[in-house]
């Protein structure tokens, strides 16, 4: 947390902030900073994305964590000058809007300002968080993967993102099935022994392959459990084996097909950066250099860029850029 003396300015007046949320299917993270996107204090919540669970409790997830952060008498809610939240597969503006309204309901039926209010999806805060700008590429390899880009005259566009049944190629979820498939197939005699049955039967106490059946069609498994998968891949193709380090490759490959399918909607995104996010960069060298391959493979040429800083601190960044534009606006 930040220590207090920094939450007042020179004159002794009390710093202004924003709030920038990364809205995830399994936890929310919190980045506030001052106007001057300095980092204040982070937190993380539960879910709050109303494409992983009911809206009423993704919403009420979002409304914890503002309990929390004004019950504290550094944040009060009428030094708050924005709000960007980010959540994956929101993209329809009926999507946006009604969370917008839950938000704002929450200020003014406790009497207090609304703050300015953005809803974005995901890869708009990562690739600010990315690049320092909504211009440009990134390519998220997470459970699911996207690849999304912002030209310069403001064309937005997307490749993947389409979910684990339609799409998600070069995601955890992507790998995690992909891992699977191969034990069974192993197991069948099809391919030969892979470190990732040892891998998996060691993690999950399975004696057989064949206990993956009873375990992966119970009906409370769903996407993130498969996705879990893909660390035990990563840990085998660090270790060198073959079919984990063939599943890596064929996953950055989709990746890069995404990337190549933007490029194609736009020459100007030749000319801008890629920023690479995700768990599945961040965890996994390998699939980092098989994606930088498979684009130098296609004879494309981008700078890419891995992003260091948070989702949530590229809303919180948005939200300053909104506030400055009212500002001057006025």
């Amino acid at each position: 947390m930040t220590p207090w003396c920094q939450l007042y300015n020179k004159a002794g007046e009390r710093v202004e902030y924003v709030l920038g949320f990364d809205g995830g299917g399994t936890k929310t993270e919190l980045i506030v900073t001052d106007l001057n996107g300095t980092e204040l204090l982070t937190d993380r919540g539960g879910a709050s994305n109303p494409k992983s669970l009911p809206f009423d409790s993704a919403m009420r997830h979002l409304t914890d964590m503002l309990d929390a952060l004004h019950g504290k008498a550094a944040y009060l809610p009428q030094q708050c000058r924005g709000i960007c939240i980010g959540m994956a597969g929101i993209y329809m503006e009926e999507e946006k809007r009604r969370v917008h309204e839950h938000l704002a309901r929450y200020y003014t039926s406790q009497g207090w300002p609304a703050p300015l209010i953005s809803i974005m999806n995901d890869a708009e805060i990562a690739l600010m968080a990315g690049v320092g700008d909504t211009q440009g590429m990134i390519a998220i390899a997470g459970t699911g993967s996207i690849v999304y880009g912002l030209t310069p005259s403001g064309n937005k566009y997307r490749t993947g993102g389409w979910g684990h049944l339609l799409g998600d190629h070069g995601s955890g979820y992507d790998i995690g099935l992909q891992t699977l498939q191969a034990i069974m197939l192993s197991y069948d005699g099809v391919l030969e022994p892979t470190l990732l049955t040892e891998l998996v039967l060691a993690a999950y106490g399975f004696e057989s392959p064949a206990d993956l059946r009873s375990y992966i069609y119970e009906p409370h498994i769903d996407k993130q459990h498969v996705a879990k998968f893909a660390e035990l891949c990563i840990q085998a193709a660090e270790a060198g084996d073959s079919a984990a380090r063939d599943i890596i490759g064929r996953a950055a490959s989709g990746l890069a097909d995404l990337t190549e399918a933007m490029l194609r909607k736009d020459e100007a995104f030749r000319r801008l950066p890629i920023a690479v996010t995700g768990s599945i960069f961040r965890h996994s060298p390998l699939f980092g250099e098989r994606y930088r391959e498979q684009l130098k493979a296609r004879g494309i040429e981008l700078e890419v860029v891995s992003s260091e800083r948070k989702p949530a601190y590229g809303a919180a960044l948005l939200a300053v850029r909104e506030w400055n534009n009212k500002s001057n606006s006025l």
